[in-house]
């Protein structure tokens, strides 16, 4: 998941400015459309003084404003109702925008888009390159082709013993070293479902021979949660993997569908793959998604986790408070980002039932190799 970096908007004189566009339905059921970001000040919402009228009935009626400075984008909400959301986290101060960032206002999902200056030839520029040059290598990523999934254990914290893997997506091919490079690019190329079903079919494929009773932890793109072409590409890699054990991962962020989130549950179910909630409590940590549509798996985002062991009692408290009720509600409760001994301590005595983090085991290309000796 991209993290973004937050800040305030700056003040002062601005320089020439990239063309920046919203690329999304601007009502409910509605084609995509494109819409420039023509103002410095540019606001969203419901109400027509909105530079954009948002016609869903999850966007408020001035849910958010643009901001554009300095060359550099920003996105604030303005206390809106049901969030701002940027890829799949929810923005509480002002978030620096890039190429192919992923906005929800409530329920309505933007594409962020920055038309740049063409070369003589007419081709587009990314990053100094060219861009068919990255395509050609990017067109090996989603074939499969330089893309090696790493596997990080997640183990049953009572004993430490290893109940499944989390799938990570990495690239061999040079043009891609990191994987904020690789997403970065599918978002330029709108191709980050592409990207990330590949990553699926490598990470089981890779996988085989992992023990069925293991569990493998697959993750999701926010714009995969639109359609049914998420279930069609699950539903391949079930008939190629019919015993694995299988785990889909949705940020708790892009829950914001809840019927919509019930028929995934209900489709799931049918193929037998459970489903878990990815950073739960880095936002806004909505109770009623639960109650609603209870995962099999929660995991809790690492910023409630690091130096847990250190935190205030009133903070335990809290998280116990939080784990107890997640466990009446027949969900597992995960912690992710355990990198000591102390932290793993207190999130047992707190009550998680799971656990993952560089304390249990880093990300490794041979699931066979993983380490999952405690402190490894």
């Amino acid at each position: 998941m991209q993290m973004i970096a937050e800040t305030e908007c700056p003040q002062g004189a601005s320089v020439e400015e990239l063309e920046w566009y919203l690329c999304g339905a601007i009502t409910e059921g509605d084609r995509t459309r494109e819409t420039v970001v023509s103002k410095s000040r540019f606001r969203v919402g419901r109400r027509s003084v909105c530079d954009l009228l948002i016609g869903w009935s999850t966007v408020s009626g001035i849910h958010a404003e643009f901001v554009k400075t300095a060359g550099t984008l920003f996105l604030r909400d303005l206390g809106s109702t049901n969030g701002t959301f940027v890829n799949g986290r929810q923005i509480s101060t002002a978030a620096v925008l890039s190429e192919g960032d992923v906005i929800q206002f409530g329920g309505a999902e933007f594409r962020v888009r920055c038309r740049n200056e063409e070369d003589s030839r007419g081709t587009m520029q990314w990053a100094g390159r060219e861009l068919p040059a990255r395509l050609i290598s990017f067109e090996k990523l989603v074939n499969g082709q330089g893309l090696i999934p790493h596997y990080q254990p997640i183990v049953k914290l009572s004993d430490a013993a290893t109940v499944g893997f989390e799938v990570l997506a990495r690239s061999q091919i040079p043009e891609f070293p990191t994987p904020r490079e690789m997403f970065d690019t599918a978002a330029q190329l709108d191709r980050e479902t592409e990207l990330s079903e590949a990553s699926r079919v490598v990470g089981v494929a890779k996988g085989f021979g992992m023990p069925a009773e293991q569990t493998l932890f697959l993750n999701t793109h926010p714009t995969e949660q639109q359609g049914d072409r998420l279930i069609r590409s699950l539903e391949k890699l079930r008939e190629s993997a019919p015993d694995q054990s299988l785990c889909l991962e949705i940020h708790e962020a892009a829950v914001t569908d809840l019927r919509a989130t019930a028929e995934l549950q209900r489709q799931l179910n049918d193929l037998e793959i459970a489903l878990a909630y990815d950073d739960f409590g880095a936002g806004q940590a909505r109770m009623l998604d639960l109650v609603e549509v209870p995962p099999d798996v929660l995991k809790f985002d690492i910023s409630l986790i690091r130096n847990i062991n250190n935190a205030s009692p009133m903070r335990h408290k809290m998280v116990r408070t939080l784990v107890e009720m997640v466990r009446d509600f027949g969900i597992s409760p995960l912690a992710e980002g355990i990198e000591t001994s102390a932290e793993a301590d207190t999130c047992l005595h707190l009550g998680f039932e799971l656990a993952q983090g560089f304390y249990f085991g880093r990300p490794a290309a041979d699931w066979r190799k993983a380490p999952t000796i405690i402190g490894a």
